[in-house]
């Protein structure tokens, strides 16, 4: 315990110090396998030891000798090419180093966000990226048919200096982000303080005979103000109790934000005597630092709560009874508007994990984000039953406000929408700085505040929902490059744009469908993330109902058109090329190399382009039935006809979607009918419970609107795929020339071949 003593008039004041404790470091031999210095892995972002005085670094080191090697063969052997003048080994090992660069890159994106979003790492990133593309564009053009250099030993010497601009640049780059992550890098805990023992202050305290008993007492009494003077720092205006000087210790001369770390321990064990400590020690704060999880329902900071455990119920509002109604499940289903907003911010909504979501993503149709923020501030300024105890009212009162704020920054960070939500913004940001940064601690109000500061500086706002999901489904499973070194027979031909002399049947082995695999899947990925699963579902809605919902128009449906439309003439093709064969022999060989296509799409989870290979198969009307495929392709053809079976509505495709843990490529097919069927559900109904009552938000057609649209921002996810140019653009002329006519006219073409082969057979 610590004891404060009032300095005598009659001598100068001392004060005996315990001697700081010497520790002799031991000595260890290392053996060949350990290490001098016992570094945190790459991954890790936590604080380093504390030690006695001294910060050790554990910044793990950044050097390609050991932390990349892989890249440093394909180095040795580009220099090599300056004396062997061989141009195919420098394509070559192009390609290789090509790799190892993005391998780097993506080990690198495991960095921290705070520590790959810095200028300086940004820059050096942009540095190598450039040096990159200068190597490869001058190495790239022996890929152009024809080319010969001019000198080849200057061609070959001017990619080695590109080569080591390169590597320049990615060094220059290690250390920035070794640099970065140190700076970045948390503080450790502060030196545990050492306390006096009560013999040697009584030791003092003998010299001043008669005021032992009273210093002590008078101690007790400070030590215990000082407690409550910081509780109540930071629990704002809820409680104030008398101000007293503290004590100063060593926690007086760190810093204000490591002296509160340090004070927390002592929190802990101090007991408060009187009623007004009482009250400060009931609300004192469990966790007063922020944290993130992995889920992406709460991967934003989530504020502390500033009480030991939370309310058991919140207090019911006298209205809840008709504008609230909940099934016999405790799921909510109808609600008013402020309803909506007093259910969100009451300990009943915790079960409910989706609801905040269906909130927040469905809000634009059935309100306006004026309408919203109204109901916000109403809430948070609402006032509280006057038969609550002076002890539960401020308790109650923060919990909402806490939950308010806790909304508004979810909105502001994650789901908002610039196009739509500017015109509130400045009220948004008045409230906050009026009230919330006036009521609530300011580790609470300082986040959102924050966050509406980087919002302004942005030009375009936009929250991060897709950003943090696409990142959670990355952190969860990460994947490799996917590439192929297969290159066709008829590469020439299709570089000069030759589409007529290519022939499908150059790709029927499994190198070949691997590269058609990927490149499909690459061009696919290219028009399903130009648009947003968000702009889709309003469209669909749109287009279902022929009203126009809450916000600024946006060009999603002639995006989602083009995804969509890609798909039906990819459809189109597989069947034209399918009866465009002489005999019966070839349809077969190529209906089997289509369902080989259609499972290696179906492998990496391309289900957009599975479904189109795989149905165009199926059309037993146009390719006909009696074709025997044989069992394997059989068995192929029922898996996937299983797989996509519109009999249960796709179960088993919208589980594979809901429960991926990669890239995924989803057709829209589902999430078009999904969407639609629910507009056929009222937006509003009446209250159950009162008969001729006002019409409440009718949640049934909202919910899975929100399932939908989370389905599709999972599906946003990258891949990472070689692109192969040649072999896209090939691809797209060939598919994109299907949209040239309307698809009822294809279909009665596709039919009159069909029928010329049954009529051959016949004779």
């Amino acid at each position: 315990m610590a004891y404060t003593v009032a300095p005598s008039p009659a001598r100068p004041r001392t004060v005996k110090r315990k001697p700081v404790p010497y520790f002799e470091p031991e000595i260890e031999e290392l053996g060949p396998r350990d290490s001098a210095t016992k570094t945190e892995s790459l991954d890790s972002y936590k604080p380093a030891d504390s030690s006695s005085g001294v910060f050790y670094s554990s910044i793990p080191q950044f050097d390609l000798e050991t932390t990349f090697p892989a890249i440093l063969a394909p180095i040795r052997l580009l220099h090599n090419v300056a004396e062997s003048q061989d141009l195919d080994s420098l394509r070559a090992l192009t390609r290789v180093f090509s790799q190892c660069l993005l391998t780097i890159f993506h080990s690198m994106n495991q960095l921290p966000v705070d520590v790959r979003y810095t200028s300086a790492y940004k820059l050096s990133e942009c540095a190598v990226q450039f040096s990159k593309k200068l190597f490869l564009c001058h190495v790239n053009q022996l890929e152009v048919d024809g080319f010969e250099p001019v000198n080849r030993r200057d061609f070959i010497w001017q990619g080695l200096q590109l080569l080591d601009m390169t590597m320049s640049a990615l060094k220059e780059f290690m250390q920035t982000a070794e640099r970065e992550l140190q700076r970045k890098k948390p503080l450790p805990e502060p030196p545990v303080e050492f306390e006096e023992e009560e013999e040697e202050v009584e030791e003092y305290y003998e010299e001043e005979s008669g005021t032992c008993e009273e210093s002590r007492l008078s101690s007790e009494g400070a030590s215990t103000d000082q407690t409550c003077v910081e509780e109540a720092d930071e629990l704002g205006s809820l409680v104030k109790p008398p101000t007293k000087k503290p004590k100063r210790r060593l926690a007086a001369i760190i810093s204000a934000s490591l002296r509160r770390t340090c004070s927390k321990k002592h929190k802990k064990s101090s007991t408060a005597p009187t009623d007004t400590a009482a009250a400060c020690e009931k609300a004192a704060s469990p966790a007063g630092r922020a944290f993130a999880t992995t889920n992406i329902r709460n991967s934003i900071a989530i504020f502390p709560e500033l009480f030991d455990g939370k309310l058991d119920n919140s207090i019911h509002h006298p209205e809840d009874g008709t504008e609230l109604y909940v099934d016999q499940n405790g799921v909510l289903q109808l609600a008013s508007i402020k309803g909506l907003v007093r259910y969100l911010t009451s300990t009943v909504s915790d079960n409910d994990l989706e609801l905040v979501d269906v909130f927040f993503l469905t809000f634009r149709y059935f309100a306006t984000p004026a309408l919203l923020l109204d109901a916000f501030i109403e809430r948070y300024r609402e006032a509280l039953p006057d038969d609550l105890s002076p002890d539960q009212a401020p308790i109650e009162s923060l919990h909402i406000k806490l939950r308010v704020a806790r909304l508004l920054h979810k909105w502001v960070d994650l789901h908002w929408r610039h196009s739509d939500d500017h015109a509130i913004f400045a009220t948004l940001t008045q409230f906050a700085f009026s009230d919330l940064s006036q009521d609530l601690p300011r580790e609470v109000s300082s986040q959102i505040i924050n966050t509406l500061h980087h919002a302004a500086c942005a030009k375009e706002h936009n929250g991060r929902r897709l950003e943090k999901t696409i990142q959670s489904m990355q952190d969860s499973s990460p994947i490799g490059e996917l590439s192929s070194t297969w290159e066709p027979r008829d590469k020439k031909a299709m570089m000069k744009g030759e589409f007529t002399k290519i022939k499908l049947s150059q790709f029927a082995s499994p190198k070949g469908i691997e590269l058609l695999t990927h490149q499909l899947t690459v061009v696919l990925l290219d028009k399903y993330r130009d648009f947003q699963p968000e702009d889709a579902t309003r469209f669909w809605v749109e287009e279902a109902t022929g009203k126009t919902t809450y916000g600024v128009f946006n060009d999603a449906g002639p995006k989602v058109t083009t995804y969509a439309s890609f798909e039906k003439a990819l459809h189109l093709w597989v069947i034209d090329a399918i009866v465009s064969e002489p005999s019966v022999e070839s349809r077969v060989a190529k209906v089997q190399f289509f369902l080989d296509w259609a499972q290696e799409c179906h492998k990496i989870r391309n289900y957009a382009g599975s479904w189109a290979l795989y149905s165009a198969c199926d059309r037993h009307s146009l390719i006909g039935n009696s074709l025997d495929i044989g069992a394997k392709h059989d068995e192929i053809r029922l898996y996937l006809r299983l797989f996509f079976s519109p009999l249960n509505r796709m179960k088993s495709y919208k589980e594979a979607i809901q429960k991926s843990l990669g890239p995924t490529l989803p057709t829209l097919v589902l999430f078009v009918g999904d969407v639609k069927r629910q507009c056929g559900n009222e937006p509003c109904v009446e209250h159950p419970n009162v008969p001729g009552g006002e019409k409440l938000i009718n949640l049934r057609r909202y919910r899975p609107l929100t399932r939908a649209i989370q389905d599709m921002e999972k599906c946003h996810t990258p891949y990472h795929i070689q692109r192969v140019d040649y072999v896209c653009h090939w691809m797209e002329q060939v598919v994109c020339a299907y949209l040239s006519l309307p698809e009822l006219e294809w279909e009665n073409i596709i039919y009159e071949k069909s029928q010329r082969l049954v009529k051959n057979n016949r004779k």
